[in-house]
């Protein structure tokens, strides 16, 4: 995660050297964020692009999100695109845009600007990304559906069947997840 947050911190530079206004924090010193559902929804963003050079095709204000990736997921992202190749992402960047909307007016309707820094290599990857509102919404509603089963002490159906599964292996709720089973 170190790494992580000095390339970000790196990135962060670069883009203020190339010429975007890109704010990473507020005036209190804290991240751009929100929390909805009484703290049970919730993010923070990577940054807000308020503008940027002229010769940049990129309307603002615009979503910055950045991530490392390993050599072979950053290949993967640049050949496929943010949203085929890591739909994670691409559902976080479409929440942040429709929660961010009622702070920063018009964040939703400009696309994010998504930066993608190959941790082996140091290339980098930038990338428009629209706000997918269909996304955002299902998002959304899952979130609400985990948070009302929760509440109703129901179990929802496992993302794998085995707990050896590739997500399940590094997934911090695994033992409480599997240990009903």
């Amino acid at each position: 995660f170190e790494v992580g947050h000095a390339l970000e911190d790196l990135a962060i530079r670069w883009l203020r050297l190339a010429g975007f206004e890109l704010y990473t924090r507020r005036a209190d010193g804290e991240q751009f964020g929100f929390s909805v559902a009484g703290g049970r929804i919730q993010g923070h963003v990577d940054g807000i692009l308020a503008a940027g050079p002229a010769d940049i095709e990129l309307a603002y204000p615009a979503l910055w999100e950045c991530k490392t990736m390993n050599d072979k997921s950053w290949r993967e992202t640049v050949k496929q695109g943010v949203t085929r190749a890591k739909p994670i992402y691409a559902a976080q960047i479409a929440v942040y845009q429709a929660y961010m909307e009622g702070a920063v007016p018009g964040i939703a309707s400009n696309p994010a600007l998504f930066t993608a820094i190959n941790k082996d290599s140091e290339e980098i990857w930038f990338e428009r990304v629209p706000f997918d509102g269909g996304l955002a919404q299902r998002m959304s509603d899952r979130a609400v559906r985990v948070i009302t089963a929760t509440e109703a002490g129901e179990l929802l159906p496992r993302h794998a069947t085995t707990p050896t599964h590739v997500t399940c292996k590094s997934c911090p709720w695994q033992d409480r997840c599997w240990g009903s089973a």
